[in-house]
Formats: C-alpha cells, sequence, structure tokens
C-alpha cells in the first residue's frame, strides 16, 4: 500500500539546481519533498565538476608517476564537500528527502517507491547522463564514461577518448599530465563550440603536454584483443590503448519519468520550457541539464532562483541565457559571457567596439610566468555585450563581466573603480582604459580646454 504524501512543492532530482531550489523554499517555509534515487549531489558533486577540477588542479602540480595520489586527491575533495549536499543536511533544513526515483501517475502526482505524492508545484531537475553513440564493437567491451572514470584503480597505459567536447579535453590533458598515454578521437574539431582564436592556443598546449588529437576522425569499429582495445578508423588507421573512455555529449534523464502521463512536452534535447521555466504543464517546471539549455552547474543555479521566485511569492523572471558565462578548465582554461565576437559584430556591425588585453602586458602575469593569453570585450554604447578569456583564472575573470552585463553598467563606471596591484584582476581595468583613453587623448575639445587651463590656471 502505498504512503500517500500531499506537499507544496516537489523537487525531482537533488543536483545542484535540485537542491538550491530545495534548500531556498524550505528556509522560506514551503513544504518541500525531494527525490533522489542515486547519489546526492548529482552529478556535479560525484561525476561532473568537483571530481575532474580536483583531478584538474592535482595534474597542474606536474607529478606524472602520482596516479594512486591523484585518484585519492580526487576522492577526498568530494568527500570533504558531501556534507554540504547530503541528506541529513536537507533535512535539517526541513526538507523531507525521499531516496527513491520518481514516475509522473498523472499531472500532480509522482510515484516514487512505497510512496504516492501530491503536490501543487514540481520541479523537475533529473540532469543528464553520457550519450554513448553507435559504433561497431562499442558495446561488446567494457569503457568507462564520466560516472565511472574516477573509479579507476590502476593507471592507464594508454587512454582512448571518444569525444572532443568540454568533458573529453578536460580529462584527456588532466590524466596526460599525471603521465597517461592520452589520445582523443573526435569527428569534427575539438571545442567545436567555441572561439576558434582560443581553441586554436589550447591546442597548441594539448599537444605540448602530449595528448594525441584525431580530429575529424570517423570510427569504424572498436574492438578487443587479449587485453588491448583497437580502435579503427575510416581512413584505414588503427590505434592501440588500453583503457576507453566514452566523452560524446550527454542526454537528459527522462527515462523514468512517464512524462506524458503529466502533459509535459520533451525531445531527445530535453524539456521544453517557456522564459520562466515552466513546462507545457504550467505547474510543472524543469531546470537545469535536463532542460534544453547548456549543461553548466551555474545555469542550474540560475534556474532555480528563477523558480524559487515565482514558486514562494510569483515573481516572474525570465531566463537570462546570454549572460551565463561558459568556461572550460583546461591550462589554459577558456571561458566567454554574453555575446562572441561573431554574434556580436552581426548583431551591431560597425557600432561594435572590441578591446583586447594580452596577458603579456600585465604585471602579475609576468612575474607569475602566465603570459599565454588573452582578454577581449565587445562594446556597444558604453555597454559590454560580450567577454572572450584565453588564459590563467578565466572563469574567475569572467565573473566580473558577467556581473557588468547582467547590470547592463556603463563601462565608465569601471574607470572610477580601484583594482588592486600586481593582480590578474588589472587587465579588466585595462580593457575599459584601453577603450576610453582615445576618446579622450584625440578629443578636439578636452585637448583644447587642457590648453586654456594650462595657459590661464595660476
Amino acid at each position: 500500500m502505498n504512503k500517500k504524501i500531499k506537499t507544496d512543492l516537489l523537487v525531482i532530482g537533488a543536483g545542484a539546481g535540485g537542491l538550491s531550489i530545495s534548500a531556498g523554499a524550505a528556509q522560506l517555509g514551503v513544504k518541500v519533498v525531494l527525490l533522489e534515487g542515486d547519489k546526492m549531489g548529482g552529478d556535479c558533486l560525484n561525476y561532473g565538476c568537483v571530481p575532474s577540477k580536483a583531478l584538474i588542479a592535482f595534474s597542474n602540480q606536474k607529478k606524472p608517476e602520482q596516479f594512486i595520489e591523484a585518484m585519492s586527491f580526487v576522492r577526498e575533495a568530494i568527500k570533504e564537500i558531501e556534507p554540504h549536499d547530503s541528506e541529513e543536511r536537507f533535512r535539517s533544513l526541513g526538507v523531507n528527502v525521499v531516496r527513491e526515483y520518481g514516475r509522473f501517475v498523472n499531472a500532480k502526482t509522482v510515484a516514487a517507491g512505497d510512496y504516492e505524492i501530491q503536490s501543487r508545484r514540481i520541479v523537475i531537475a533529473t540532469g543528464v547522463h553520457t550519450s554513448v553513440p553507435e559504433i561497431s564493437g562499442l558495446s561488446d567491451i567494457q569503457y568507462y564514461t564520466n560516472q565511472t572514470i574516477f573509479d579507476l584503480i590502476q593507471k592507464p597505459e594508454h587512454l582512448l577518448v571518444l569525444g572532443g567536447g568540454p568533458a573529453g579535453v578536460e580529462l584527456a590533458q588532466a590524466f596526460t599530465r599525471i603521465g597517461i598515454k592520452v589520445t582523443i578521437f573526435e569527428k569534427q574539431k575539438i571545442l567545436s563550440n567555441f572561439n576558434s582564436d582560443q581553441v586554436e592556443i589550447l591546442r597548441g598546449k594539448l599537444i605540448a603536454d602530449g595528448v594525441q588529437l584525431k580530429e575529424g576522425a570517423s570510427i569504424k569499429d572498436i574492438s578487443k584483443a587479449g587485453n588491448k582495445l583497437i580502435v579503427q578508423l575510416k581512413s584505414g588507421e588503427k590505434i592501440t590503448g588500453s583503457d576507453l573512455l566514452v566523452a560524446t555529449g550527454k542526454k537528459p534523464n527522462l527515462q523514468r519519468l512517464n512524462l506524458n502521463v503529466a502533459g509535459v512536452r520533451f525531445s531527445d534535447k530535453g524539456i521544453e520550457t517557456d522564459q520562466y521555466l515552466r513546462t507545457s504543464n504550467k505547474k510543472i517546471y524543469a531546470i537545469g541539464d535536463v532542460t534544453q539549455f547548456e549543461n553548466f552547474t551555474n545555469v542550474a543555479n540560475h534556474h532555480s532562483g528563477i523558480v524559487l521566485k515565482s514558486i514562494t511569492i510569483g515573481l516572474k523572471t525570465k531566463v537570462q541565457k546570454e549572460v551565463q558565462p561558459r568556461v572550460i578548465y583546461t591550462t589554459p582554461e577558456i571561458g566567454s559571457v554574453g555575446l562572441s565576437k561573431v554574434q556580436a559584430t552581426k548583431e551591431y556591425g560597425d557600432k561594435l567596439k572590441i578591446s583586447r588585453v594580452n596577458f603579456s602586458e600585465n604585471d602579475r602575469a609576468i612575474t607569475d610566468n602566465k603570459k599565454l593569453g588573452w582578454v577581449e570585450i565587445y562594446i556597444y554604447r558604453n555597454l559590454v555585450v560580450g567577454a572572450s578569456v584565453i588564459g590563467i583564472g578565466a572563469g574567475e575573470l569572467l565573473n566580473f563581466w558577467s556581473f557588468m552585463i547582467s547590470n547592463r553598467i556603463s563601462i565608465y563606471k569601471v574607470a572610477k573603480t580601484g583594482f588592486a596591484y600586481p593582480t590578474l584582476g588589472e587587465v579588466n581595468k585595462k580593457l575599459v582604459t584601453n577603450y576610453i583613453s582615445p576618446k579622450i587623448f584625440k578629443n578636439r575639445g578636452i585637448r583644447n580646454l587642457v590648453w586654456l587651463a594650462q595657459r590661464y590656471l595660476p
């Protein structure tokens, strides 16, 4: 017999977005039920952001023969953050946590294990899983995904990586830096959705680190001979390795939800939502990776804030898709926010102004020997509409421009702001100085005013 629960808010999925909205709503006095059939913390804590960034941090120490230590460091990082996302913490906040997967039985009721939960509002935050390509022989061999790669116990002799997107490239470089031979296979170019100027610099660094790149590579089949894996390309080339990581993109976790009975429209790309993150059933919202937005944790957190305001006080806020930073944590890092150079040029034409500063012009980058890369901003009528960075601390530098773009702050306000010296952040001030200086030093009216002042001031 099912145990019946009635609640104000049901959240399906305890990843970054689901946890954020559950905690916020509960602390505001909303009766919340949170469902999670797998691990608390979801993909970000257990399989994505946290373990991958820990591995990257360890690899940057350049200790190539310490594979066991690297994996231990990853596990310790997860363990340290786990309590913040734990069932115990959320119960202490007043959230009713049910450790079961959810399945819709009608438009406002979800079955989960022995429970039948009826809720006034429902938020779907079930995330994504690795999309495994249809390649001959792949289903017959053992392979890793981002959900299992951090369970490695023995050091791979040669790791074959299918996919040159963010996850594949980040992990390939990190594993190479701890002494593992790595080859990336990508049908197009690596990071094809990112600025080609940035990717070209990164490509050179990957090659210098020892990553083997097979771009434009069509795989005919994958087979196993003894302890070796063989990737046969359609070009005729064969590459042999010891282990295989599939990092060929993501698919939304929809398979258990039974969305049709809830009146929720979806496709292979994810759940369809409006600009307020409501689904075709207006009592049901969807946030984060399971929607048709980009798969970044900061996007999920942005979504949770929008839905929280809508559910708790009825305040409708639109998704700000263009102001969500996108960062790849390679060495050097690649990041962007707002419009790309191509998008901004197309929209604003000759009225667009571009300011770029190379890290080699920054004193802190020089003292730290981190001179590779640059920062670039795109300006229209004294407002920044986009920014791109490649180099040390790209994500940290982009936070500033995300704030500027989100709040439509005039670039002249930056000119009045003091920046600590010597810091990498000074490149952001210099971007503004480079934009403003010609307007001052080449302005005839200002020059005439200075001439008069110099002549008549005592």
